[in-house]
């Protein structure tokens, strides 16, 4: 009998207990009467987001009467006081909660969205992305994301982060007369309303610069004669590069009635090329941007001719581009880290390498371009793309065995010799921009004016000139560079 009686004693402290412990941590919630908003009608309202399973407190602004819940399959209210309630989240899915007074007049009402439990996420998405200013909110199985990160990259990362938290798999299991079947997927989806702030701007300075040396040596002699027994032709052709030059020496021979003629034909061309090309494009991060500078040269395509050629025949022409040509799209990662994918293009006209058909020249094309990704600090170079090259071709023509003849072997054959060097270098410089002071541009064409018509006329000058490339001391009342043209 006593053992019961002090059994009864420790449960009855056991539970005085517990139930202060809820008392304190009831009185020590936030009470959740401030969250409520004035609506438009000028009642109270509140909004709820809650995982499934979890539970909220909720303080009443004024005691309440009656609570009444819209669905409660979805929500449950407890009520623990007149201004206390404790509202459970139990499957996913919206409903309300209305609070009214003893007069049946409506003092609260709590509007509930019942979803995934996204506290994890939230913890998640703070530790992956430090000062980011991310909301998380749920509709049913869906995660929405809102507010504001620093660059795309971040935003990229923060759905990555969420799709990993909503690809979860559900199952479900469904009794049939085949037996047992379990189904599985995933449930729910991620909506993306990030905002970046402050887009950034990235200007792209590419430098293609190109050396190229070029040499061609031909020497060769072609003999003709005749006599009274016939005649007889030696000619040696230039293999490569054909007859670059018309000029030659003939020598003539007459003895009798006989004839012997010898052409000398001798050309050596050294030359070397210059190309230097730098665009400088500006674009928003992740947008994409496009410049080209050059133009267009005809070029002949086809050719339709009249029945049996009796009207004649017509060219036909097309607009063969050329110049420089820069696409890029940049992409800022992070502060200062910056990925790119370019394509760059130089196309210049190759007039040593035209052909001509029925009295049209047809030029060449030199085409250099270089396609590719690249991840930079702004400021940055990288030489995205880069060549060396060296080809030297040679060959001699001749009459077999007297070619070789020592001495004399040269007036027997020709020698053609040609050789081509090439130094490519593409570099690539991006650069973070912000807006400046127009003051701050020059533009080229700033102080420009042109020579009057005695410095036309007398100095053979085209424009005005302010001050001499040795001088130290330009011509006042001048801002920024002077001149368009400094000798």
């Amino acid at each position: 009998m006593r053992l019961a009686q002090a059994l009864r004693a420790a449960a009855i402290a056991a539970a005085t207990v517990a139930f202060a412990a809820i008392a304190a941590s009831g009185a020590s919630a936030e009470p959740d009467g401030s969250r409520f908003a004035v609506s438009g009608s000028g009642g109270l309202t509140q909004t709820l987001q809650m995982g499934v399973g979890r539970s909220k407190i909720v303080d009443l602004p004024q005691d309440a009467s009656e609570i009444y819940v819209g669905d409660p399959k979805i929500a449950n209210a407890i009520v623990r006081s007149a201004r206390r309630i404790y509202v459970s989240a139990v499957a996913n899915g919206q409903t309300t909660i209305f609070a009214l007074g003893a007069d049946g007049r409506k003092i609260a009402v709590i509007d509930v969205s019942v979803g995934r439990d996204v506290g994890a996420l939230s913890g998640l998405l703070s530790a992956a992305i430090p000062g980011n200013d991310i909301h998380v909110r749920t509709v049913a199985d869906s995660i929405i994301l809102t507010g504001s990160v620093a660059s795309a990259g971040e935003a990229q990362k923060a759905v990555d982060i969420a799709n990993g938290f909503v690809g979860e798999t559900t199952g479900s299991f469904s009794f049939g007369s085949s037996g047992i079947s379990a189904t599985n997927g995933q449930s729910g989806k991620v909506i993306n309303s990030l905002i970046i702030r402050g887009l950034d701007q990235v200007s792209l300075r590419v430098t293609i610069a190109e050396i190229r040396r070029e040499i061609i040596k031909q020497l060769g002699v072609s003999m003709t004669g005749n006599g009274p027994n016939g005649n007889f032709k030696i000619d040696n052709p230039f293999a490569i590069n054909g007859a670059v030059s018309a000029t030659e020496v003939t020598l003539n021979w007459f003895r009798g009635a006989g004839e012997l003629s010898a052409t000398l034909q001798a050309f050596e061309r050294q030359g070397v090329s210059h190309t230097l090309a730098e665009p400088t494009v500006t674009a928003v991060s992740g947008e994409s941007a496009k410049f080209m500078a050059g133009g267009t040269i005809p070029i002949a395509n086809s050719e339709t001719c009249g029945n049996s050629g009796a009207f004649g025949c017509t060219i036909g022409f097309i607009q063969q581009p050329y110049g420089v040509t820069l696409n890029f799209t940049p992409v800022v990662l992070s502060q200062g880290r910056i990925q790119l994918r370019i394509a760059a293009e130089v196309t210049d006209v190759d007039y040593a390498s035209q052909v001509t058909t029925n009295g049209i020249s047809i030029p060449g094309f030199r085409t250099r371009n270089n396609v590719t990704t690249v991840e930079l600090p702004s400021g940055g170079s990288i030489a995205t793309a880069g060549l060396i090259g060296t080809q030297t071709q040679q060959a001699v023509n001749g009459l077999p065995a007297l070619m070789n003849l020592p001495v004399l072997g040269a007036l027997f054959r020709s020698h053609d010799y040609q050789r081509n060097e090439t130094e490519l270098l593409i570099v690539v410089t991006p650069y973070i921009v912000h807006a400046v002071d127009p003051k701050q541009i020059v533009r080229p064409d700033q102080n420009f004016e042109e020579a009057s018509d005695p410095q036309a006329w007398f100095l053979g000058r085209v424009n005005r000139i302010y001050s001499a490339s040795g001088s130290l001391q330009p011509m006042p009342g001048y801002a920024g560079k002077i001149g368009f043209i400094t000798q």
